[in-house]
């Protein structure tokens, strides 16, 4: 039996990818995974050009429940490179995995570590 704390936040999550999912597909070399449901979040960096100016990176982090993260059926964790391509507004669009702000490609995004939050950047 789980706290209700805890079912609070999984029935929480079941809520935001029905009203807030998107449809993608991770792709790691030839071997691709069948579509599942994520949910989309942003992060990004800020560094200081020798000009004074401030350059910010936006980048497109993909919320996935580790179990739904299958590469040709086998459950991974997310790798560098690694490609997720979803469909928006009807036009497919790639986004490569990327390491962000030297925390690698991705980190548990829930506190019993069921939920990667996965960074990316459109390729």
């Amino acid at each position: 039996m789980t706290n209700p704390a805890y079912r609070a936040y999984r029935a929480g999550r079941v809520a935001q990818k029905i009203v807030r999912g998107v449809t993608i597909t991770v792709s790691r070399g030839t071997d691709v995974s069948a579509p599942f449901t994520a949910t989309v979040g942003f992060s990004g960096s800020m560094s200081f050009e020798t000009d004074g100016s401030t350059l910010y990176t936006k980048n497109r982090d993909y919320i996935i429940d580790k179990d739904m993260y299958t590469v040709n059926g086998v459950v991974v964790e997310p790798a560098k490179y690694d490609v997720i391509t979803e469909v928006m507004n009807g036009e497919v669009k790639t986004f490569k995995v990327v390491e962000s702000q030297g925390n690698g490609v991705a980190e548990s995004a829930d506190a019993d570590s069921t939920v990667w939050r996965v960074h990316t950047k459109e390729s």
